[in-house]
């Protein structure tokens, strides 16, 4: 009928559109043909036409609400893997870096934005104090407090599945459901959105891969099945189990979606006003973690391909250059970041590529003015030319800004990524574990089989016909370089894995239910995309020119006349190739179960691995019973349950965040690298004779807390706090030995005298009985307070300078940047200045910010291995 011709018409022009989960055919052709044909004679085949047009339609219709189903599933299956901790510990904050992170939500909620981003923290890094506000990502506290403030406007509500729906189920499929089929709303507390926010972020995080992989694969199952593995991958897992309030937990989101939209700007010429939304999404990545550069630099390389391989159009310039600006522009509003995208040499290669597209446009639009159209020969010499002069103009501006020191150096994990070295010249950055290069254990742990499969779907990005068929190519080889380098950077690998694994039996399954359909309607129409303006004298030219050495006239003959038998054959032709696709299916249909059984086992058992806070884990006793031990989470606890408000409390850095966000306590140090100098004073402290140690301290702190227990853990690390000391202090071991072999255990775990003498050593192994002969002394150190399982100790300080408190505690006494500024930094007390008058200002491995200042025996040695070609420390 007229009606429903019509509204087949609008639905199937509708799904070429999007493209994504609709048909790709297009009905306005079919349908209108069938119209002026009602009174014809071969009216017949029209009819036949339509009654195909409509069952094609349906099936696509249903095929794309399984797989929306799929995806919703493998999104809930996201969010439920990451619960294993709140099912076992309950609602509590993992780690450091996230209990820092919800130290400072507390903050953003109770105080509000404008205290937020003037907050100066004078509980951290005592005596300087650190801005806050003005030095971190915010964008996953500012997206934590809006949850928190929306979800407190919804009254508590309750909502079940009827009963008589849920009675054409069966009886296994309840446990599937959202809720099991009961759904509650209602608010949560502050802390438990904080908690929640990396299993919410996951789920969120796997529908835009599903988008962005549907976007570059144009196929539908390959969205399915890269959601599938996304959603329990450990890559991904790690850093977003529910407590994991980490930035990478968001950040891991807003790439996916930034990277989709990208894509999705440039798929047709026309396509070009997502890029708003790109740029939009891109801004959140800025705001979140300090890996966008990661982002800003992948979308910049993937522009620069699109010339190099002769894809660029007006379309494409578009694109790139509204994400470019509208996400510079919003970068500079995130404090953290400001005039960095503009100044920084990590982003310059983006910004290389802005001005390359700005004087290709030019070039083009020069061209399409002129009265007498330009051969290609005269249209390259002439592009030459500007690009040689643009270059020239540039070289100049470059010079005259770097006399003026205007560009940023590149950070020592940027250096430690793009060196041949694995060591940065830093002890401190050397010594964080998750900054050392990833071992294959390592990708074999976080990535499991799902890199084989990675390794299959790299090269089927070739077929497609969208610009961004070469997008997960470049993703995948800058992920592994980067991931390589440094193991925290394995979370990128965990995206791209699964987009490519996504592809091997998405692509097949498309196939495989297109031969299905293809049997009772035929080939699927393709839509003829409108011509694009030729464009000669550029690598469009030069690729058509190579185009019949890759493609030869004898290839296209063999697919012409395989095409001419389909249409001579097309029952021998839909038949045969429902055949291949049943023996395909039959063939693999049990290899696909197993592994999807073995995949999902390896990603529970991560998960389970991951669940634990940290601060709070399971052990099993001797009888075989298991208990959670709390013990470090009791330590902090008692420090604000049973210390003085205004107490100043010194350990290693890696504890600060605990410190000042459960114990609320001011800390020397936060867990923040930023001031490498203070760090190093505080190695000094605990590796340092006790009575030198002590003389220092008194100045600084009330008490002091080292992690022991039976692993003594702050023994077993205390290398690191004389290697860190020495390269600020270099007479704690002296120029001759910059890695402090003096300081450590002999052979058969005996310490050497250094060691023995230090505070730390002490603080592990004292005995109150007296009985080891392992003792601090009284009149220094008071043992005010051992967990339960003895892990953390908390010694008070005896003999504490007032004077010194006070002086640091007056605000008179502190450097501001200007009159009535809330930027004001703090001084160490007058009693130190002998101390610090020591110190050398840190200058690391090819910092040339600070090229005039003499390195440490530590970078020195480093610089010295390197040229010799001599094994890594």
């Amino acid at each position: 009928s007229s009606d429903l011709s019509d509204c087949l018409e609008a639905g199937l022009a509708w799904a070429a559109v999007e493209g994504d989960f609709g048909c790709a055919c297009t009905s306005t052709h079919l349908m209108a043909k069938s119209k002026n044909k009602k009174d014809d004679p071969g009216n017949d085949k029209a009819n036949e036409s339509l009654i195909k047009s409509i069952l094609r339609f349906a099936w696509d219709v249903l095929v794309g609400l399984v797989k929306l189903v799929l995806i919703g599933g493998c999104c809930l299956w996201a969010y439920r893997i990451r619960l294993h901790g709140v099912k076992t510990f309950g609602y509590v904050i993992h780690g450091f870096d996230p209990t820092f992170n919800f130290h400072a939500t507390r903050y953003l909620n109770r105080k509000g934005w404008y205290e937020f981003f003037r907050w100066y923290d004078y509980m951290s890094w005592y005596p300087l104090g650190r801005p806050i506000g003005t030095t971190i990502y915010p964008g996953m506290q500012i997206l934590s407090v809006a949850i928190f403030r929306v979800m407190k406007m919804i009254p508590k509500t309750t909502w079940e599945i009827p009963s008589a729906i849920l009675a054409y189920l069966p009886s296994y499929a309840v446990q599937y459901l959202p809720g099991a089929g009961t759904l509650a709303f209602g608010s949560m507390s502050l802390n438990n959105v904080c908690v929640m926010t990396g299993a919410w972020l996951g789920a969120a995080a796997t529908f835009f891969l599903a988008l962005l992989t549907t976007e570059t694969s144009e196929s539908t199952g390959a969205g399915v099945v890269a959601a599938f593995v996304m959603a329990g991958i450990p890559a991904h897992l790690m850093r977003s189990m529910a407590g994991e309030f980490d930035n990478e937990a968001v950040a891991m989101t807003t790439f996916c979606a930034t990277f989709w939209l990208w894509c999705r700007s440039i798929r047709t010429p026309s396509s070009w006003p997502w890029a708003i939304l790109a740029g939009a999404a891109y801004v959140t990545a800025v705001a979140t973690w300090g890996g966008y550069i990661f982002v800003n630099n992948l979308i910049g390389l993937h522009a620069a391909v699109l010339v190099g391989l002769g894809k660029y159009n007006t379309g494409i310039y578009r694109a790139y250059t509204l994400w470019y600006f509208l996400g510079t522009l919003g970068a500079t509003f995130v404090p953290v970041v400001n005039w960095v995208p503009l100044k920084s040499l990590e982003q310059m290669p983006s910004m290389a590529v802005f001005v390359g597209y700005q004087l290709i446009e030019f070039c083009d639009v020069y061209r399409r003015r002129q009265k007498k159209d330009m051969t290609a020969w005269r249209f390259f010499f002439f592009r030459v030319s500007v690009f040689l002069a643009a270059a020239a103009a540039a070289a100049a501006v470059c010079w005259v800004l770097f006399q003026f020191n205007y560009f940023s150096p590149l950070s020592s994990r940027i250096r430690g990524i793009f060196l041949k070295h694995e060591r940065t010249g830093n002890p401190l950055v050397d010594s964080v574990a998750e900054h050392q290069p990833t071992s294959p254990a390592a990708y074999k742990h976080y990535l499991g089989d799902a890199r084989h499969w990675a390794l299959v779907g790299f090269f089927m990005c070739w077929h497609q016909n969208t610009p961004a068929k070469v997008f997960p190519v470049l993703f995948a080889i800058v992920a592994y370089t980067f991931s390589l380098k440094m193991n925290r950077l394995i979370i990128i690998c965990g995206p791209i894995v699964s987009m490519l694994a996504g592809y091997p039996c998405g692509l097949v399954l498309d196939w495989c239910l297109e031969q299905v359909i293809r049997v009772f309607c035929g080939p699927r129409p393709v839509a003829v995309p409108p011509a694009s303006p030729v464009r000669t004298g550029g690598m469009g030219s030069l690729y058509q020119a190579l185009t019949p050495m890759a493609y030869p006239a004898e290839v296209k003959d063999v697919l012409d006349l395989k095409e001419k038998l389909a249409v001579r054959f097309p029952l021998v032709d839909r038949l045969g190739r429902l055949l291949i696709a049943t023996a395909i299916a039959a063939s693999t249909y049990r290899m696909v179960l197993d592994y999807r059984t073995s995949f999902v086992k390896f990603c529970e058992s991560s998960a389970s691995n991951f669940a634990s806070p940290g601060l709070v884990y399971e052990a099993n006793l001797r009888d075989g019973r298991s208990i959670i031990v709390d013990d470090k989470l009791k330590g902090y606890e008692w420090l604000r349950d049973n210390t003085p408000a205004d107490a100043r409390v010194l350990a290693w850095w890696d504890y600060g965040y605990q410190i000042t966000g459960i114990g609320n306590r001011t800390s020397l140090a936060d867990g923040n690298t930023w001031n490498h100098e203070h760090i190093a004073t505080i190695g000094r402290i605990l590796s340092g004779p006790e009575k030198k140690s002590h003389n220092i301290m008194r100045h600084l702190a009330d008490y002091a807390l080292v992690h022991a227990g039976q692993q003594e853990t702050d023994l077993r690390i205390s290398t690191h706090f004389a290697r860190i000391g020495n390269s600020v202090f270099p007479d704690i071991c002296g120029e001759e030995d910059p890695t402090c072999q003096k300081y450590g255990f002999l052979a058969g775990g005996k310490p050497s005298k250094m060691m023995e003498e230090s505070f730390v050593y002490k603080a592990v192994k004292h005995d109150p009985t007296g009985k080891t002969g392992v003792q601090l002394n009284p009149k220094r150190f008071q043992l005010v307070h051992s967990t339960k399982y003895d892990m953390i100790r908390i010694f008070k300080i005896m003999n504490v300078s007032e004077e010194s408190k006070e002086w640091v505690a007056n605000h008179d006494n502190k450097v501001c940047d200007a009159p009535g500024s809330w930027y004001c930094v703090g001084q160490y007390p007058p009693a130190l200045n002998k101390l610090i008058a020591k110190r050398r200002n840190f200058a690391q491995l090819e910092d040339f910010n600070k090229k005039d200042q003499e390195k440490s025996a530590y970078t020195k040695m480093i610089e010295e291995r390197q040229k010799k070609g001599e094994q890594e420390i």
